[in-house]
């Protein structure tokens, strides 16, 4: 028995982080890397001749899709159709209900679980039984913990997998929680886990586990992206990686440093044939003209220009380099940590921002993600000025 698992696709997610400096080759790359990866996925599953395709929550980044995106899961199923692969498929909190909205007509070999825990069950052309339990939430934030609701292992058929998006947590803290005992308990012979954007084995046998996103969405998602091509051996279901992120998000730190064409050159020399965006902290000590000149952005401009097509520098940054440091200047960083960490507390975004910028601006920085990047560059500037002054 051969499958495929792959959580949070996210058809449809924006990038978040990139600039309007971002080279138009890159913004279409950029734009489509979710659908790309997709689709490698699909062609995986036909050239490997995979028994099913399991995906586990979140196909969809909302309910609500346009018709590029139904018009290219509509072919991709077909495809899977067309070669007799069926699909099993649950929503999550991201695509909550997008079966109730308007879209193309699912292809037979589709098979979508309801808002209620089912078990449905597949014969393979090999003779074997196969029983697979899951659920769509229920409600967009399904904090509820379901696992308990799950049916033991049915021990008619040969393998009993279970689908399942949620986190380890505790009922009312975490999106549908669980624990990984809660899930042995079952007996089961594979979890397929979503929800979780890093590859992650919670158990090894049975196998537990989160297979990650299928495409990196920002720059906190670094490295290679894919889904589990899963095989039977022995009576035990085995994940491998693999790859297939059109775009690869990576962090790089810069400890030495003569000047900006080294710094160039030390990107360069990071060799690889993926569209990379790089997110560069730099430790090494700087003189206080290049420190002025990475504060400005003129480093960053710089550095942009000389980069080959497939590499781009998302952010640079100055970062202290960790060294051992004395009681009270250990004192000095917690104060100004802790005083920086106060004003952001107390800070509001849309005070400083104008009227007239975009939603999707003030979206991003009333973020998350938004207040630690401008909590970080403030931090940044605050060191630098430190360290002139010395």
């Amino acid at each position: 028995m051969k499958f495929i698992h792959a959580g949070d696709i996210h058809l449809g997610n924006p990038f978040l982080g990139l600039d309007q400096q971002l080279p138009e080759h890159l913004k279409l790359i950029v734009q489509n890397a979710t659908l790309t990866a997709f689709e490698k996925l699909i062609d995986s599953a036909i050239a490997e001749n995979v028994d099913f395709v399991l995906f586990p929550g979140d196909l969809y980044n909302s309910s609500e899709s346009g018709p590029q995106i139904q018009e290219m899961v509509s072919v991709q199923f077909e495809r899977l159709h067309a070669a007799a692969i069926p699909v099993y498929l649950s929503f999550g909190n991201h695509d909550f209900e997008a079966n109730k909205q308007k879209h193309l007509p699912w292809p037979e070999n589709i098979h979508i679980f309801a808002q209620s825990i089912e078990t449905k069950y597949l014969s393979l052309n090999s003779g074997e039984q196969i029983a697979l339990t899951g659920f769509s939430y229920q409600t967009q934030r399904q904090k509820e913990q379901l696992i308990d609701n799950f049916p033991s292992k049915d021990i008619a058929v040969d393998y009993h997998i279970g689908l399942y998006h949620g986190a380890l947590g505790v009922d009312g803290e975490a999106y549908a929680p669980f624990s990984v005992n809660d899930m042995l308990v079952k007996n089961y012979d594979y979890w397929a886990l979503g929800h979780i954007h890093v590859r992650q084995t919670l158990n090894d046998s049975p196998f537990i586990g989160y297979s990650g996103n299928l495409q990196g969405l920002n720059r906190k998602e670094v490295g290679p992206k894919g889904y589990y091509l899963v095989t039977s051996h022995n009576n035990k279901l085995i994940p491998e990686f693999k790859p297939v992120a059109a775009v690869i998000w990576e962090n790089l730190t810069i400890s030495e440093m003569v000047d900006e064409d080294d710094l160039v050159t030390q990107i360069v020399d990071y060799q690889t044939e993926k569209t990379t965006l790089f997110s560069v902290d730099i430790t090494a000590k700087l003189n206080n003209t290049l420190i002025e000149r990475v504060l400005s952005g003129l480093t960053l401009e710089k550095v942009r220009a000389k980069l080959p097509d497939n590499l781009w520098v998302v952010r640079l940054g100055l970062k202290k380099a960790p060294t051992a440091v004395l009681a009270e200047d250990n004192i000095d960083q917690k104060y100004w940590k802790s005083s920086l960490q106060s004003i952001f507390e107390n800070f509001n975004v849309s005070d400083y921002l104008s009227n007239q910028a975009p939603v999707f601006v003030r979206e991003y920085f009333m973020s998350e993600e938004g207040q630690a990047v401008l909590q970080e560059k403030m931090w940044q500037i605050m060191q630098a000025r430190k360290a002139r002054d010395e």
